[in-house]
């Protein structure tokens, strides 16, 4: 598998633009292909950007990196508006964009890096060329199906939200497609243990997987200069939604009833308003925070973010909080796993435990000495997890499988029960 160039595909700004960068550091960035990116160091967008509103500047910068020239990125704004705004469009735009990008990686003579949702659609353009490499953000679908249909037996009143998760929403051509893209890939690589654990379960040979846990921006992340004050406040962070466990936190935190203690709710995205109903009175709920300062001033002034999550690929609030000097609670379904020294700077607790929630709450409530020592040893476990490490090493990843004459043979994948 020889290519020395990739082109890589994906829509949005996940983990925001951190993979494209890391190949264009290596010299390795045949193009980044996207949807919608906000090609601010052109010429044009130099002339015009100190003419348009501040808020129009929040919006464009949130789509761009200044680690990345315009040169490099081919973008199809029309995908965006297709598959972002107009429910029901977003597999199609997704395809679409995959395969453009496969065949833009074709006619280069380049390897193709395809996150998830896009990498069926672009090995298939890029047809029997070598350099076929996936970027799993998720837990592979099949487990995606399995635990949700779990918790739909077992909590019926999240029944709604739960069904509107993509891959229980996928019909069965589109769940084929992402079930089956990881046996094309030459290399997988994943952001944790549990979710290389799932693509071995669903057909991926171990030695075709590399772990490579996100990183964060310690600029952006930091703690304050004194512990948090009283009231103990714990902290939930991510969409109100039972696939992030809210019903076990809102359980344990009901039944410990702990004296003067907080628990704040920071929204990003759909809420289950019938299971928070349900709460009312439990919790204090702040709607989005839409800064990185912000966030982080919600962080300093917590001290436990709890994230119980029955499925996450990587849960980036664990180390947003640990960099902020916040010890966290998550699962092994999260990757919190690969990031946590249980005890050290933080815990981690199976999916739906809410005993074990008890407990880690109750002790962080009655230890608040041995849990400010903890806010150090989080930040120092940041402090090795930066975007800066992380990029280095998919690089690096990436090159020592490009010597490899290898080449996996795809398997029909089976459809969903």
């Amino acid at each position: 598998m020889t290519t020395g160039r990739w082109v890589f595909v994906t829509n949005g700004a996940g983990s925001h633009y951190q993979f494209a960068i890391a190949l264009h550091e290596a010299n390795m960035l045949e193009a980044l292909v996207n949807s919608w990116y906000s090609k601010l160091d052109h010429p044009l967008m130099r002339g015009l950007s100190p003419l348009l509103p501040q808020t129009v500047m929040t919006i464009l910068r949130k789509r761009h990196t200044p680690l990345l020239p315009h040169s490099k990125v081919v973008a199809y704004p029309h995908e965006f508006i297709l598959g972002s705004m107009i429910r029901g469009l977003q597999p199609g735009a997704d395809t679409r964009l995959g395969r453009r990008a496969g065949t833009l990686a074709r006619e280069r003579g380049a390897g193709i890096l395809a996150a998830n949702y896009y990498a069926h659609s672009a090995f298939t353009a890029h047809r029997d060329q070598k350099g076929k490499a996936y970027l799993m953000y998720t837990a592979h679908p099949q487990e995606y199906v399995k635990v949700l249909r779990e918790e739909i037996l077992l909590v019926p009143d999240a029944r709604e939200s739960l069904e509107q998760e993509p891959e229980l929403e996928a019909k069965s051509k589109r769940f084929d497609e992402l079930a089956e893209a990881p046996l094309m890939a030459d290399l997988c690589i994943v952001p944790s243990s549990y979710v290389g654990r799932t693509l071995v379960e669903n057909g991926v040979s171990a030695d075709r997987i590399v772990v490579i846990p996100h990183g964060v921006d310690l600029d952006d992340f930091y703690p304050a200069p004194e512990p948090p004050a009283d009231p103990f406040r714990v902290l939930f962070v991510g969409q109100l939604i039972q696939r992030k466990g809210l019903s076990y936190l809102l359980e344990a935190w009901k039944r410990l009833a702990l004296p003067g203690a907080e628990l704040v709710l920071v929204g990003r995205g759909p809420q289950d308003d019938n299971l928070l109903r349900q709460y009312a009175g439990q919790y204090r709920l702040t709607g989005s925070l839409n800064s990185r300062a912000l966030m982080r001033e919600m962080f300093q002034r917590c001290h436990l973010c709890v994230v119980p999550s029955l499925i996450e690929g990587f849960g980036m609030v664990y180390l947003e909080s640990m960099a902020s000097g916040t010890p966290v609670i998550g699962t092994v379904n999260s990757g919190a796993a690969d990031v946590v020294t249980e005890g050290a700077d933080g815990f981690v607790v199976q999916i739906r435990d809410i005993d074990a929630l008890m407990e880690k709450i109750r002790w962080s409530y009655e230890h608040r000495k041995e849990l400010t020592e903890m806010r150090a040893a989080a930040r120092r476990k940041a402090e090795s997890l930066t975007w800066s490490a992380v990029r280095s090493q998919i690089a690096r990843s990436i090159r020592e499988w490009e010597g490899r004459d290898f080449r996996p043979v795809a398997r029909k994948a089976g459809m969903r029960d």
